[in-house]
């Protein structure tokens, strides 16, 4: 009896793994996918007039602040795309904690500016 009680225990908590490690893999699947969205919308319009350029900080790196800043045209549906970023660094931000993720703490400065280069946005820096 004792027997099965340990096999019934052990069977529960192995369970309970595969899940989690479901759970896991569905968060980072929606995070590729949110992040491709994003992606092509910032690369939707050519960038001819810097002035009509925006950038946002995109993703929460687990130390804190973003991973990087995106670039995206005031061109573009903004209230969708922000919403998107938005979205993006709070999914991300849940799967930090969740997942007890590390990284470096390195700050990621914010650009000062967007200019256009070959019908691209670049970052200047001061």
């Amino acid at each position: 009896m004792r027997y099965i009680y340990i096999l019934f225990l052990l069977l529960a908590v192995s369970s309970c793994q595969i899940f989690e490690s479901d759970s896991k893999d569905y968060t980072l699947e929606e995070l590729e996918i949110l992040y491709g969205e994003i992606q092509e919308l910032s690369e939707s319009k050519s960038c001819t007039n810097s002035s009509e350029w925006k950038f946002v900080a995109l993703g929460s790196k687990p130390c804190g602040g973003p991973w990087e800043y995106i670039a995206y045209s005031s061109s573009i549906d903004e209230a969708k795309f922000l919403e998107k970023v938005k979205t993006y660094n709070k999914l991300q931000a849940e799967d930090n904690e969740k997942n007890e993720r590390f990284s470096d703490c390195m700050y990621v400065s914010p650009p000062s500016t967007v200019v256009c280069e070959g019908g691209k946005p670049v970052f200047q820096y001061d």
